[in-house]
């Protein structure tokens, strides 16, 4: 590159530059690992939160559900929301990655919401809608994100400049996810139509022939809708939904695993047992146990 145009690039980042000094281009960048079963919260703090998990699994517990998150998946907390941090049975290892959302408002992009009104994606984003995210085999945006934190931590010449460029980057990759998994075509529309049946019916004998009717596709169809855009069988995603609910009841109520067993739609305690420990990594009744002794 020569110097005419690396001036011209300093001179597209100078404003921002100048804007952000003062302000910490990240406020957590690092490779950290969790021993089994340790945990962090509940808080919540203005930062945009991304974590990676790198080996392991984890859970996020919010206010009305938990998540489980495994090795190889994102997840993108927004800011103000209220959460806590569990580490697998395994342990785990995240590489996080914590800043401001002013690094996300450096770059404007309009979306079109379901109404078909338009907002610009940072707003979106921290309308407290879409409050966490799960993203899956992104390497892309895996890649953006240990670039972030490499810079940082290594400060190269020009450092503060390639990563504002990385966050205009790691913010298209969102607001690609975004537009593809929820506002795209007629295949996200149904998968969106799917996945609101089962949440509206979890509790009940719900099958695949059912959601697919529902959903005006083939179960064929709607397996591979599915698997291309969230890699994971319809039937998975039910009890992961099931397995959530029930994490929850179990933490906040003096319900018997038998009884949440069946109130989050499993056909026998032994078999929502089994679905249990696979999504978690430990029985129903280690819970169940926590929870009455307190």
């Amino acid at each position: 590159m020569d110097n005419t145009s690396a001036f011209s690039i300093s001179a597209l980042l100078e404003n921002d530059i100048q804007e952000l000094k003062g302000k910490r281009l990240a406020d957590v960048f690092r490779l950290i690992s969790f021993i089994p079963g340790e945990t962090y919260g509940p808080h919540s703090h203005l930062r945009i939160e991304i974590n990676y998990v790198k080996k392991g699994s984890c859970i996020l517990h919010l206010e009305q559900e938990s998540i489980t998150f495994r090795e190889g998946e994102l997840m993108f907390i927004t800011p103000n929301v209220k959460h806590k941090f569990e580490a697998g049975h395994k342990g785990t290892q995240l590489m996080q990655l914590e800043f401001l959302p002013e690094l996300f408002s450096r770059f404007v992009l309009d979306m079109e919401t379901e109404d078909h009104n338009s907002m610009s994606f940072t707003s979106f984003l921290f309308s407290g809608k879409h409050k966490v995210m799960k993203i899956v085999n992104d390497m892309r945006m895996v890649r953006v994100i240990q670039e972030i934190i490499n810079e940082l931590q290594t400060k190269p010449f020009y450092y503060d400049y390639q990563v504002i460029l990385l966050y205009i980057e790691l913010q298209i990759l969102i607001y690609r996810y975004v537009k593809e998994q929820l506002f795209s075509g007629c295949g996200n529309a149904v998968l969106k139509k799917a996945i609101d049946y089962m949440y509206q019916h979890y509790p009940l004998n719900v099958t695949m022939d059912e959601v697919a009717l529902y959903a005006g596709v083939s179960g064929r169809y709607l397996r591979y809708l599915f698997s291309q855009n969230l890699n994971i069988t319809p039937v998975d995603y039910l009890n992961q939904i099931r397995v959530n609910k029930a994490f929850s009841l179990l933490k906040t109520s003096n319900l018997s695993v038998k009884e949440v067993s069946f109130q989050c739609g499993f056909r026998s305690p032994q078999y929502f047992s089994r679905i249990f420990k696979q999504f978690m990594g430990f029985s129903p009744r280690k819970i169940e146990y926590e929870h009455t002794s307190v």
